[in-house]
Order: C-alpha cells, then structure tokens, then sequence
C-alpha cells in the first residue's frame, strides 16, 4: 500500500471557494512582511455589538454551555418570530423557525431535504458560490441561469421558463452576492407563484437583508408561507465568528429537517444562541454600521468608475461591487492575482461566482474602513497605469 488516500467522487465535484483561497494567499503573504489591502472578503470589520458580546459572558457564567434544543432555544425562535413581527408585520408561528450552524448549515440541512440524485437546483450565475456546492453534495443537478445588467441581476419569470423544465429548487438570495443588487418585490412576488405553479421550492438567502441603501427590502415571508427565507447574524450583526443562522420553512419540512440537525449537528452552538437574543437590540449599532458601509459603498463607486471599471447597475445592499475590467482585456483570474502581487490589493475573480461573464468581472468587498479602501484605490490607480 502506498499511504495514498481515497477521495470519494461526490468530495471532487466540489469546487474550491476562490475568495477564501485567495485570503490564505494574501495572508499568507502578510505573514512574509507585506501589507495587504483586503477588498475580497465578505466579512464586517466591526465588532460585535457590546450588548450581544455581554450576553454571551452572562451565559458562560451560568454554565449555559450544554446542548439546546435541536431546532435551537425558544426563547431565540420566539425572538426571531417577533423581529418578522415588529420589522415586516409578518406574523410567523416561532415553530417554522429553526436556528442553524450559520446559514451554511441552514442551507446544507435544505439541500439534505430538498435534494437528491434526478433533481434539480436553479441559481443564478453570477452567485454565491457555495449553493452549487451544496447540491453537489446530494448528487443534485445544478442549473445556472445567466443574470446581467440588462436584467439587474435578476432571475426573471421569464428567465426560468427559458432555462427549461421547472426546477424543483429555486434559491436567490437578495440583496444578491456578488452584485449587490436588490430583486423588485414585483420580481420576487412573479418568481413565487411561477414556482408555486409548478410545485417548485422557493429559497430567499435574506443574509444581507438589513444592509440596504434606499428602500427597506421587505422579506420574502410577506408574500407566501410557502416560501423558504434563510437569514443569520454573521453580516448585519457583525457575528461572523459566532456561526449561527436561522430560517423559516413551512411546517411540514421541520419534522424532516429536525431529524437531519440531530444527526449533523446536535444542536447550534449554545453561547451564540444566548449571545444572539441581544442582537434584535442593537438597533443604533446596526444603523451605524449600516450608515457607514453607505459611505464606503458611495466613495467606492465613482473611485472605480474613475479608474476605468464598468459598473452600469448602482448596487443598493450587501457590500460588494461587480465591476467589469474589459478595459485591460486581461482574464479576472489573471487580473486578481496581479493585483494582488504587483498593487498588494487583494480582489475576488468572477470565476467564483459562475461562468457567464466570468472572466470580464472582479467583485470589490467594500467590508473595510474607508481609510483602507482609499489606500487601495491609490494603489490601483498607480498599477493600472503601469498596465
């Protein structure tokens, strides 16, 4: 035997999440002296706020460090039922909702329900790049269907009924990553009963939902109970690192979906989960930060339009760019790995999120202070022009 290990067929259908690849490398070249601007991860630069920060002591304190419901605590679903509640006007039962391991396992636990081998999972292309690969896992086929401008980025009606046979799941997530666009509730209401018609499953990723820059993006529960919305806390409320996510489903997908949590999970993690009922509190944190990725958002734009990237949709939530480099004729994969060693910017190549478009298109994460964000325009303008 040579040692060598197996992997399984399924494990290599995977593809490898560039933008955390590209973290390593740029980490890894801060940790041979050179200083990187960061303008390719999702991830706040703001703490997490002091009051959900203080929860999480009070409960280490009272040795609230055993296993929780599988669904997760009550009190947390009754807090997740009332913030639908008092923010949307949408009366949820607490029941429809489960806490998760982050939105990762609250998507991982959908697709184990929802998916398997012969069906199908639409998504858009340009989008978050772990859906695919999450059908992946339950040998799913996935179908990407290409977004533009010209459609804002959106899945239309009439886009899925182009794509061919209804699939049995749909999942958006809006505001939209990588292009910081926000579905027309008018979209969303026609993508719904479209697959409603059809017996399709409907999944909003409701991630960045709070992080708008006009209109407040009413949840997708508003318009059906028979929509799934997954949210979490790691985004709006600065808790990457606390892993711990919620969604709604209809009634009778708990039972199924319980069980598959049981056997993952156990449980969400118990610290977060006491930690994250403060977080509904945290009203003039999240309006601060949410001010302030506005700011950058706003500084950000006209600097890359100046530069010579093309933006032609405004993004209006979320904290990312999709900007096209035609420009310099030059793949994104080439271009971000250029940045990176000759600017020390540190970008994310379209290739992440799809194919359509891919290789004309960077996404910039504008999830960092402005003084970095100007430190890394400065050094782009200075290489571009060497380009």
């Amino acid at each position: 035997m040579d040692g060598t290990m197996k992997t399984t067929a399924r494990s290599q259908k995977l593809a490898p999440f560039i933008v955390m690849e590209l973290l390593e490398k740029a980490q890894a070249m801060e940790a041979r002296g050179d200083h990187i601007v960061h303008m390719e991860i999702g991830e706040p630069d703001f703490p997490t706020p002091g009051s959900v920060k203080n929860a999480a002591l009070e409960a280490i304190q009272n040795d609230r460090t055993f296993y929780t419901h599988s669904l997760g605590i009550l009190e947390l679903r009754n807090r997740i039922a009332d913030h639908y509640q008092q923010n949307d006007g949408v009366r949820i039962s607490p029941e429809r909702v489960i806490v998760t391991n982050g939105t990762s396992g609250a998507l991982l636990l959908l697709c184990s329900v929802l998916l398997e081998k012969g069906r199908t999972l639409a998504i858009s292309d340009p989008g978050y790049p772990c859906y695919k690969n999450f059908a992946a896992l339950f040998d799913a086929e996935v179908r990407a269907i290409p977004v533009s401008e010209e459609s804002l980025f959106e899945i239309t009606e009439q886009a899925l009924i182009n794509s061919g046979k209804a699939p049995d799941v749909l999942i958006i997530s809006n505001p939209s990553n990588p292009t910081g666009t926000v579905y027309r509730e008018g979209s969303v209401i026609s993508l719904s009963k479209a697959l409603n018609r059809s017996k399709s499953t409907f999944v909003v990723d409701e991630i960045y939902r709070g992080l708008y820059y006009g209109k407040k993006i009413r949840t997708a529960l508003a318009i059906s109970d028979q929509v799934i919305v997954v949210d979490g806390f790691s985004k709006v409320f600065a808790m990457t690192g606390w892993r711990l996510g919620w969604m709604v489903v209809p009634e009778e997908l708990v039972r199924p979906i319980q069980i598959v949590a049981q056997n993952v999970f156990i449980s969400p993690p118990t610290l977060s989960q006491y930690a994250a009922i403060k977080a509904f509190d945290s009203i003039r944190e999240i309006d601060h930060m949410r001010k302030s990725y506005q700011e950058r958002r706003d500084f950000l734009l006209p600097e890359l339009r100046k530069l010579g990237f093309r933006v032609k949709v405004d993004p209006e939530g979320a904290f990312y760019i999709y900007a096209g480099i035609e420009l310099w004729d030059m793949d994104s994969h080439e271009f971000a790995d250029r940045a990176l060693k000759e600017a020390k910017v540190a970008l994310t190549p379209g290739y992440d999120f799809g194919i359509f478009q891919a290789g004309s298109h960077v996404r910039v994460s504008y999830a960092t202070s402005m003084d970095k964000l100007k430190l890394g325009c400065d050094r782009l303008a200075k290489w571009i022009k060497t380009l």
